[in-house]
């Protein structure tokens, strides 16, 4: 309402200027600045009052590097000569698209969009409602609307490329049996690849390997101290990345702080909860690691700044 009230302020003034010349030509002026601020503040008045908007979001787990899908649906725009939009994570608003509606529906419009949210840093956050805002054409009047509610979701360490290629050394240096063939899936060391059965015709197919779970490499994480919360991100990450690649070699064991055991990992169901625990990592109890196993360890890592969240996610 602040800049209708301005252009009626605005018009006032004109009309009093004009009352105190001789001429009448600052009275239209005046008139119609104040038919132009009060029809902007009643079509967009009107506008929040029969607008409906809906919000969707699908996804309960992404990673850091991979972005929520916020989506918008909304009715009863008709018409109306107005826009609305939406706030995004960076602070910015963001138009949605209107859209015609089906013939049968003739005179009836609809607005569609959607916003990508990328949370750049592991844990379980809370998505607040989404900020919406109608505005008239002309940009004079606006009101405030509010979309969806509060949704949950988890957010997963991007596995490290650099661990996960230290691991796929270490896999290597074993020489476990074969057990038989699957198909291939990027990310399966070359020397896994079965090439008979490509010269044959069969396709790309890789080597399975059998090995006893006391013999799967031991991935040890270790978390005791005060570590700084940027230290746990890379211990997330670091270890995300060795015990995926291992997953795909073969298999590992995995001990996380505060586990009485090892846990097996070798197949998507595993990893997946390996996963999660991560994304929740926080400072534990020391962990000691045996000869040879894989320590990554919160010690001596160097603190880091954490990113900024987006605008409407807060830690939950």
């Amino acid at each position: 309402m602040t800049r209708p009230l301005a252009l009626l302020a605005a018009a006032a003034f004109l009309a009093a200027v004009a009352g105190t010349l001789p001429s009448p030509a600052l009275t239209p002026a005046s008139v119609a600045l104040a038919f132009v601020a009060l029809a902007a503040w009643a079509v967009t008045d009107l506008s929040a009052r029969r607008i409906r908007v809906t919000r969707t979001v699908l996804e309960t787990e992404v990673r850091e590097d991979e972005p929520l899908a916020v989506e918008f649906g909304v009715r009863g725009l008709g018409r109306l000569p107005v826009t609305i939009e939406a706030l995004d994570g960076n602070g910015a608003w963001r138009p949605l698209e209107t859209t015609q509606g089906p013939r049968r529906e003739s005179g009836t419009a609809a607005a569609a969009g959607s916003l990508a949210l990328t949370v750049p840093r592991r844990g379980r956050y809370l998505l607040a409602p989404s900020q919406l805002r109608i505005r008239d054409r002309l940009g004079i009047a606006e009101r405030r609307l509010t979309a969806g509610a509060a949704h949950r979701f988890l957010v997963l360490p991007a596995p490290d490329e650099a661990a996960a290629r230290a691991s796929a050394t270490a896999a290597a240096a074993g020489d476990p049996e074969p057990d038989g063939l699957y198909a291939y899936v990027p990310g399966v060391p070359v020397s896994r690849i079965h090439w008979p059965a490509l010269a044959r015709g069969a396709g790309l197919y890789a080597r399975r390997l059998a090995t006893a779970a006391h013999d799967l490499p031991l991935v040890v994480v270790d978390t005791a101290g005060d570590p700084t919360p940027g230290a746990l991100d890379w211990v997330a990450r670091a270890a995300a990345g060795h015990v995926q690649e291992l997953a795909r070699a073969g298999g590992c064991r995995v001990v996380l702080p505060g586990d009485e055991g090892e846990t097996t990992v070798g197949d998507a169901a595993s990893w997946r909860a390996v996963h999660r625990r991560l994304a929740l990592l926080g400072a534990g109890p020391p962990t000691l690691a045996p000869p040879g196993a894989i320590l990554i360890s919160a010690a001596g890592v160097r603190p880091s700044p954490r990113p900024p969240l987006p605008k409407g996610v807060e830690a939950a």
